[in-house]
Parts: C-alpha cells; sequence; structure tokens
C-alpha cells in the first residue's frame, strides 16, 4: 500500500514541477515581448513632448 503513494506523490512532483516550469516559460516570453512595446511606447511620447518643447 505504502508504494502506491510514493508513487503517487512522485508523479504529483513531477506534475507540480512541469506546471510550474510551463508557467515560468510563459511569464518570461510574455514579459520578453511586452517590456520592449512599452519602452517604444514610451519613447513616442518622450519625444513627442519633446519636438513639441522644441
Amino acid at each position: 500500500m505504502k508504494k502506491n503513494k510514493k508513487g503517487q506523490a512522485a508523479i504529483e512532483y513531477i506534475l507540480t514541477t512541469a506546471a510550474l516550469f510551463i508557467a515560468f516559460v510563459l511569464f518570461y516570453k510574455y514579459y520578453t515581448w511586452i517590456v520592449p512595446r512599452q519602452f517604444e511606447q514610451g519613447a513616442k511620447v518622450i519625444l513627442t513632448v519633446y519636438e513639441l518643447e522644441k
């Protein structure tokens, strides 16, 4: 009976680790996509304001 619980716990740890790894990779890809866009939008605002003040 204990072997089944050890096996089940091992499977649960593996699945949890895989899910967390996938979540980390997805967040990393999302942030590497969104951060440059935010900088680009901010740069456009700054340059627009700078051009208006000239």
